[in-house]
Formats: structure tokens, C-alpha cells, sequence
């Protein structure tokens, strides 16, 4: 079966078949990228804390928007010459385009990974301390982790009908024990080895027992045979007190808490969410200390000073407010450090801001070296790496970037498919594929054009 008109055009369009397609597809991409760029402004607007401002890597932005536009010249160039039966020169073009989207993929990979590596702590004050989780002897991430001692007995609430929270520590305990896992004693005194098998004979004995005695759910003890430890990342439990920790699955266990400070190499303090910034908690004797705060203090006059400076007319009044200059709180309150001492008087000043402007710590490649500081959890409120919940503006910018991403995946796909996968057509119909070519390049043309929009609005604005 012939399909009509995918090389002729359509009498009553003007267009094949192919091209019309493209154009309503690509009208429905508009609507959902307009959508979201809309979303974007309103959001940036109505934003009730500082919002990031080139908190991103604009050289690899740069280099990413001239990889793609050199793209778009390829894919046009590949058609002219499959249009001209210059097979050699069409083939060339086509896998250099392909090739540009790989890169544009991979500087968008070394982006990403910036970011799950980067960390924000939101301390109580409404001071942000950015910063490097440590790492052990091979390079592997710290986790920050509740550690407690002694647990001598886990409490579990069994419900008799089935329900979203029900007890199973063989999944949610044994997991996070440190060390091997001791046998344990039920409350009639029989010891054994908590497994899959055990829990579920007890489970069902003490749920029979609370049908009968007509309860909606049964409590079981089970006590330790020898004291044990226990680790775990906050995500991984439901919350804890100095004598407690109660995992997601309700399950309490008894102890001591031993550890649940966070240890962070500093790279930054955003003290713009401070009444008083010199006065923020990152620079209490606990943490980065008076030889900082000298530095901070130091940094943020001087940046204030120039901004007077620049913008004072003739008559001494100042023509621009300083509390609704953004640039000016970035450069003011969001302190960069660069070193694991302060630096020294007058030299405090005139260093790159931004949230990744920076070179790595030591250990994550880099050569700079950071204050280590040891955050008590009573200090802190709020702590995640640049991902999208970290803030509203991460969380649209995954958003936004990774839809692109997409598109520039399958863009690739089906460029590199005509390349690969076409050759038959390429030597028996090629008025056909250059059809085909430049319905993909249309849609290449798109991906570009969205990035233009993007690179400005999140990396320069």
C-alpha cells in the first residue's frame, strides 16, 4: 500500500502529508512551552524569598547554546545537500548534528551532577549555608545520618485489618542496623532470628489474639538480646527524640541518640534572609567564627559602598533603592568562600558569586579547601542538594531543562535513525527522505529555539 502525498504536495494545502503533521504538532508544543515559561514568570514574581540570580553555569550554558545552534546549520545544510543528491556531504552534516546533540547531552549531565553534589542548609536565623557533603578515601559522599546506641527493644502496632501502615521491621529496622543483628525475645520469653519467616508466625499469632479479643490492632515488644546500633538517613525514618527513633513503617525502637549532626564543607553564606546579616548563626564560634564574619562584614560594605557610589547623582541622593536591587543582595549578603581560612583584610571583595560559580571543594576534583563545620539539628531547619526541592526556582528549572533534554534525545534519535536506518531510501526514493529530513529539522529547529529562551531567562536573568 502506497501512502499519497509524502514527496508531491497536497492540491488542496500546498503541503505533503509529513509537513502539515509537523506544523500541528509543533503549534501544540508552543501552547505546552509557552505554558510553562508563563509559569515561570508568574512564579519568579510572586516569589516570597530572594530569588536565585546566576546561580548557573553560564559559560556551559553558552558553549551548550553555540553547540545547538551550529546544530541547526548542519540539519539544513545535510537537506541541502540530500536535495542536490550529495550523499557524501548530507551524511557528514547529519552525524554532526547528531553529534552536537551528545555533547549538549553530556555538558547537561556535568550541569546535573553539579547539583545533586551541591547542598543548601537553611538554618533557623534564615541564614543558607551552601557547601560539599564530606567524602570518604574513595570518593564516595558522607550520607548525613541519625546514629543511635544502646537500642535494647522495638516497639511494633500490628493493625488487624489491612491498612497503608503496618509494622514490618524485617524491612524497615534490620536495614539500618549497624553491624550484625541481634536474636530477639518476644514477650512470652522465646528467643529468635528477626527474619521474613519468624515475623510473619508472630504476626499472625498476635493479630489472631487481637481478633479475638476484638481490637482494632495489636501491640508487640520484642527485646534485644545484646544492645545494638543504628543508622539512617533522615529520609529513611519518620522521626526520632533523644530516647526514640520511629521508622516509616511506625515501628519505634529505644536507645540513646549518639549522632545527628551535619557535617558540611562551607562554600557560601546567603545571609539575605537575615534581619541583621552580620549577626547570622554561620558565624557563631560554633560554626565559621569572627575571622569570617570580619571577612563577610568586609564584603558586604564594600559591594554596598560601590553600588552608592555608582549610583549617586550630583546632588548626593541616590537615584537607584538599594533593597530592591538584586544584584546588589546577591553581592552583599551571599558570601562566597574560598579557602578553609578567612582571607586577609581588604582582600574580602571582587570574587565570582553564585551558587555554583565556584570551583569544587577539595575532593570533588577541585583545589580549593573549605571551613568544615558541624551543624547541630537544633539549628537547623531545612537541608537538601540543588534539586527541585530545594526551591521553587530548581524545581522549574528540572522541569523546564529536562523537558528540553527529552526533546533533544528523541530529536537526536530520529536524526540519527534517517542516518542509520535510511539507506535504502537514501539511494531509491531520495526526494522522499529529504522529506523526511526536513520534517526532523523543523522539529531540531524547535528544540534550538526553545534553548534560545531558555538560556537567557534562567542562566542570564
Amino acid at each position: 500500500m502506497e501512502i499519497p502525498y509524502t514527496v508531491h504536495p497536497r492540491p488542496d494545502t500546498g503541503l505533503y502529508n509529513a509537513k502539515v503533521g509537523i506544523w500541528l504538532f509543533l503549534a501544540s508544543e508552543v501552547m505546552l512551552f509557552g505554558g510553562l515559561f508563563s509559569a515561570y514568570i508568574f512564579l519568579r514574581v510572586g516569589a516570597d524569598y530572594p530569588w536565585p540570580v546566576h546561580d548557573l553555569d553560564v559559560t556551559l550554558g553558552f558553549w551548550n547554546t553555540i553547540v545547538l545552534i551550529a546544530s541547526s546549520v548542519t540539519v539544513v545544510m545535510a537537506w541541502a545537500c540530500l536535495k542536490l543528491r550529495k550523499f557524501g556531504w548530507y551524511r557528514i552534516n547529519m552525524a554532526i548534528t547528531v553529534l552536537c546533540a551528545a555533547v549538549f547531552m553530556f555538558n547537561k549531565s556535568l550541569e546535573y551532577s553539579a547539583k545533586f553534589k551541591h547542598y543548601a542548609v537553611k538554618l533557623t536565623d534564615g541564614t543558607i549555608l551552601t557547601g560539599h557533603m564530606p567524602e570518604d578515601e574513595h570518593g564516595h559522599i558522607i550520607p548525613y545520618t541519625v546514629k543511635f546506641g544502646e537500642v535494647s527493644e522495638i516497639n511494633l502496632t500490628l493493625p488487624v485489618k489491612k491498612s497503608a501502615v503496618a509494622a514490618d521491621p524485617v524491612h524497615h529496622v534490620l536495614p539500618f542496623i549497624d553491624g550484625a543483628a541481634p536474636k530477639f525475645k518476644t514477650p512470652e520469653g522465646k528467643e529468635i532470628t528477626l527474619d521474613a519467616a519468624s515475623f510473619a508466625e508472630i504476626r499472625t499469632a498476635e493479630i489472631a489474639k487481637a481478633r479475638a479479643a476484638k481490637k482494632d490492632s495489636a501491640s508487640l515488644k520484642l527485646t534485644a538480646s545484646a544492645p545494638f546500633k543504628l543508622a539512617a538517613k533522615p529520609s529513611q525514618i519518620f522521626g526520632y527524640t533523644p530516647t526514640t527513633i520511629t521508622f516509616r513503617d511506625g515501628t519505634v525502637a529505644t536507645g540513646k541518640l549518639i549522632d545527628d549532626k551535619l557535617t558540611l564543607l562551607v562554600d557560601g553564606v546567603d545571609a539575605r534572609g537575615v534581619a541583621q546579616s552580620e549577626k547570622s548563626l554561620a558565624f557563631d564560634h560554633r560554626y565559621l567564627g569572627e575571622g569570617w564574619q570580619k571577612a563577610f562584614v568586609a564584603n558586604r560594605d564594600h559591594h554596598i559602598s560601590e553600588f552608592e557610589k555608582k549610583y549617586t547623582d550630583k546632588n548626593g541622593k541616590l537615584t537607584r533603592e538599594k533593597s530592591k536591587s538584586a544584584t546588589l543582595q546577591k553581592e552583599s549578603l551571599f558570601f562566597k568562600l574560598h579557602s578553609s581560612t578567612p582571607p586577609a583584610q581588604g582582600a574580602a571583595h571582587g570574587e565570582k558569586h553564585g551558587a555554583e560559580a565556584h570551583a569544587p571543594a577539595a575532593g570533588h576534583g577541585g583545589g580549593h579547601d573549605y571551613p568544615t563545620v558541624v551543624l547541630e539539628k537544633k539549628d537547623v531547619t531545612f537541608f537538601s542538594n540543588f534539586t527541585p526541592k530545594l526551591n521553587t526556582y530548581y524545581a522549574i528549572y528540572f522541569t523546564l531543562t529536562g523537558l528540553h533534554g527529552a526533546h533533544v534525545v528523541a530529536g537526536a534519535l530520529v536524526l540519527l535513525y534517517f542516518l542509520v536506518f535510511n539507506g535504502r531510501m537514501l539511494r531509491e526514493d531520495p526526494e522522499h527522505l529529504a522529506n523526511r529530513v526536513e520534517v526532523g529539522g523543523l522539529f531540531w529547529h524547535f528544540v534550538d529555539l526553545v534553548w534560545i529562551f531558555l538560556f537567557p531567562l534562567l542562566y542570564l536573568l
